[in-house]
């Protein structure tokens, strides 16, 4: 039995973003510029803070616009291939997926800057949409904690339905908002972790008590 058109062509989107945005971009340039291994070294990441610390300026600025060029590829290569806002959509819910949580190297980025790329390249309208709806929120409830998936919550679906006008992005808005809160959790309990493992390592603090030496009338004569 063939399989829908449909269902075809969102696996084949799928598949395809994931396989692009799986790309350790980071690691790839501090491997080539220094030789090392960003799993090792550093916090153990591979975005572009840890390309900064391991490789330099240079490094990190390498590794942003690789993972911009890494959304942007998705979005148009889907976009010229099917013309459906739907499509590219979900190319590029793919992509994040991919770049939060790859496949090999196994050491995801937050997924944000693919997805900034991809939805500018593909679906302009739907990224002013939600800058549109993303600026009075930044307002209200800031980018702290919880308030950054509340952000994500709300701003991703709103700014690719109204920008599109097509119900059938709500799909791969989903699967974009799963991926992204999904890895802010993940980092966040990393994070956590080092932090209570660097206290471990320091050990309690213990202060310091500098006694006064003892004045001349109180010393024993012999």
């Amino acid at each position: 039995m063939t399989p829908p058109h449909w269902l075809v062509l969102t696996a084949g989107a799928l598949v395809g973003g994931y396989a692009v945005g799986s790309l350790p971009v980071a690691w790839l340039v501090v491997r080539h510029r220094r030789g090392l291994d960003l799993r090792r070294t550093g916090s153990g990441q591979a975005g572009a803070v840890d390309a900064l610390v391991v490789g330099g300026i240079r490094a990190a600025l390498l590794t942003v616009v690789l993972e911009l060029i890494k959304g942007a590829v998705v979005g148009l290569g889907a976009r010229v291939y099917d013309g459906d806002a739907w499509f590219a959509a979900t190319a590029i819910a793919g992509c994040v997926v991919g770049d939060a949580f790859p496949a090999g190297i196994r050491r995801g980025r937050r997924g944000v800057a693919p997805l900034v790329a991809g939805v500018v390249a593909a679906l302009p309208s739907a990224w002013w949409a939600g800058v549109i709806i993303a600026l009075p929120a930044v307002v209200l409830l800031g980018l702290r904690g919880r308030a950054f998936e509340q952000l994500v919550v709300l701003c991703v679906p709103l700014g690719l339905l109204v920008g599109t006008r097509d119900l059938r992005t709500l799909g791969p808005a989903a699967v974009i908002v799963v991926a992204l809160i999904a890895r802010h959790r993940v980092r966040a309990r990393q994070h956590r972790r080092q932090a209570e493992l660097l206290g471990e390592l320091g050990g309690p603090r213990v202060p310091l008590v500098v006694e006064p030496p003892p004045r001349p009338d109180s010393v024993p004569r012999s």
